[in-house]
């Protein structure tokens, strides 16, 4: 039997969710937390099996909290729950140690699979978003730096904010989370820290 945890930002995604895994026989019990804090405190309370979350999780990314949730729990297998299924979201996602990938439009089927798949300690990719990981161009010419990205990348690592950044560059904040989600697919690198990292040792900023 399987105990899920379930976070996500919107209460209507978190209700949906939590009717559907009450029909499968093999979860035990599934719990809702709405924000970070929920989460980490109902992790220090209690063992759960697998998480699934929410990539953009109210004010935090969760590519970058995902090392503190290992801490709290080093056992627990963490699915991406998203609607992003860009190469460029799900590769950094996979890169920051998620141990599956769902979109918040698959069916009963994908979700049952992906929770079956992570208590087998295997990763398991949404049949939407398998091709676009496995066919990915990893040419190195595509991994050259834009002139936007190196913008972005250089406010960045000034510590502006994506709304920051947006207002600075008359863009969206999706425009500059798909342009972050870019550079950390490029750059290698697990979080925005990684990344921060790497563009100095590189000589891609100016510090």
């Amino acid at each position: 039997m399987m105990k899920i945890l379930l976070a996500d930002d919107h209460f209507l995604v978190l209700e949906g969710l939590e009717v559907l895994l009450s029909t499968f026989n093999f979860v035990e019990k599934t719990e809702t937390v709405l924000d970070y804090i929920a989460l980490k405190e109902v992790l220090q309370q209690e063992h759960f099996d697998v998480l699934l979350l929410d990539i953009h999780f109210g004010d935090y990314d969760g590519r970058e909290i995902l090392g503190e949730i290992k801490q709290l729990a080093p056992k627990l297998k963490i699915i991406a729950l998203t609607s992003h299924s860009d190469s460029a979201t799900i590769k950094s996602s996979v890169n920051a140690g998620f141990d599956g990938y769902l979109l918040k439009i698959d069916g009963r089927d994908e979700i049952e699979q992906a929770l079956k798949a992570a208590m087998k300690g295997e990763r398991y990719f949404s049949s939407k978003t398998q091709q676009t990981f496995f066919e990915m161009n990893t040419s190195k010419n595509n991994n050259a730096l834009t002139d936007r990205e190196k913008e972005v990348l250089q406010l960045i690592v000034q510590e502006y904010t994506t709304k920051e950044i947006a207002e600075q560059l008359c863009l969206s904040e999706k425009t500059i989370e798909s342009h972050r989600a870019n550079l950390m697919l490029k750059l290698e690198a697990r979080n925005i820290a990684g990344m921060v990292k790497k563009a100095i040792v590189q000589g891609l900023v100016e510090v």
